[in-house]
């Protein structure tokens, strides 16, 4: 005890300190490293399987024909989708479609073969409810994929009977065949889409969240920050000490989720790793100077935490892995770019999936890092503002 008394001001008497006042809040050690992580636990489990598999649609097969069961059979074998209702009519494929006991609804009219062999052209018609956009343009896509197929095979089988040989009816059926490449998540997998975005941009909330309760507690404090500063002797000292602990435990939480990520579940990582750390360094110190800057703004404590979560609630919509950026207005562009996770998640994507050459991912890095120097710099600024001795007047002196 004696010992710690007469400790001299630096960085560890701060850390010790801050290390003492998290052990003493149980609720703040659970939201350090065990909620993240349960939280990354539970996400993880809802993506586990990478793709949506076997949604289910309705068919509506009013030909009752054997090319139209064919049609239902090819239909039901696609992995995406699953024939889970064939309806009498449409209005009760419509009924399921309302409910949301199917994403889909497929019509075969009647006479289909009939007209199919008449060398006439049947419509089949997909009804599909894309206020779901995921399920909904996964359904579009598989289904109109398999009834493409069924298309195409019908017209070669017909130019085949007409005397025509295989080869010849195919390059007709596609004069101008189209390849297309998905590059850098060609199975499109939700485990790399979504679940690797997710994990980041709730986990700043927690970051900035901690970080703003740090600096709040002690602003409201009896000793208010100038305690802090004695404490750490300089500005850099005093910040570095008491966000020590949070960074430690933040970076072993986004990393041991990368481990998850990258190892149980097989996501692939095809690019640096001493650089897919040194960004996530940056976005975890640049996400505590926000929440630092924000605590030091506010007057309270319940509004620190507020502005941080209004600046950080909403960053998901934002970062351009859902919504493409360069649609977005003026105002979305500039919220998007004060935010440290949309340009760790640019710096993810490039060096993760895309193995980009590390010159091509500066600018992104740079904007990550002057954002933890602007946000450092406005933190470091109030806290001398906030923790300066202030003057004592006559009046208060003489009372």
């Amino acid at each position: 005890m004696a010992r710690r008394a007469h400790l001299a001001a630096g960085f560890r008497r701060v850390l010790l300190a801050e290390l003492r006042q998290i052990g003493a809040r149980p609720g703040l050690m659970f939201m350090l490293a065990p909620f993240p992580l349960l939280l990354f636990a539970l996400l993880a489990v809802v993506f586990h399987l990478g793709l949506p598999r076997d949604l289910p649609i309705a068919v509506v097969d009013l030909d009752r024909s054997t090319l139209s069961r064919q049609m239902v059979r090819m239909v039901d074998a696609a992995p995406d989708v699953a024939v889970a209702r064939e309806a009498g009519t449409l209005a009760e494929g419509r009924q399921l479609l309302l409910s949301g006991k199917a994403y889909a609804v497929v019509l075969i009219p009647v006479r289909t073969e009939r007209d199919v062999l008449a060398g006439r052209r049947p419509e089949v018609v997909l009804f599909y409810n894309n206020q779901y956009m995921t399920p909904g343009s996964l359904v579009a896509r598989s289904v109109g994929g398999v009834l493409g197929t069924v298309a195409a095979g019908i017209s070669v089988e017909a130019r085949v009977a007409r005397g025509a040989d295989v080869e010849s009816a195919t390059q007709a059926v596609t004069p101008v065949p189209v390849r297309q490449s998905a590059l850098f998540n060609p199975s499109l997998e939700y485990v790399q889409f979504l679940l690797a975005a997710v994990m980041p941009t709730v986990l700043q909330i927690f970051i900035g969240a901690s970080a703003a309760l740090s600096f709040a507690r002690d602003r409201q404090g009896v000793a208010g920050l100038g305690r802090s500063l004695r404490l750490g002797g300089t500005l850099f000292r005093t910040t570095a000490g008491k966000l020590a602990p949070y960074t430690l435990a933040y970076l072993l939480v986004l990393w041991g989720a990368d481990a998850l990520l990258f190892g149980p579940m097989g996501a692939r990582f095809g690019g640096s790793l001493a650089f897919h750390a040194a960004y996530g360094l940056v976005f975890v110190l640049a996400s505590q100077m926000l929440g630092a800057a924000a605590a030091l703004v506010a007057r309270d404590t319940v509004s620190a935490l507020a502005a941080v979560g209004v600046i950080a609630s909403p960053a998901f919509g934002f970062t351009g892995i859902t919504f493409p950026r360069l649609s977005m207005n003026g105002f979305s562009r500039f919220w998007a770019d004060l935010l440290p996770v949309t340009h760790y998640l640019e710096l993810r994507t490039d060096n993760i999936l895309r193995g980009a050459p590390l010159e091509t991912s500066l600018p992104a890095f740079g904007c990550l890092l002057g954002l933890a120097l602007i946000y450092g710099g406005v933190a470091l600024l109030l806290l001398w503002r906030h923790g300066r001795p202030r003057p004592v007047s006559a009046v208060e002196a003489g009372r």
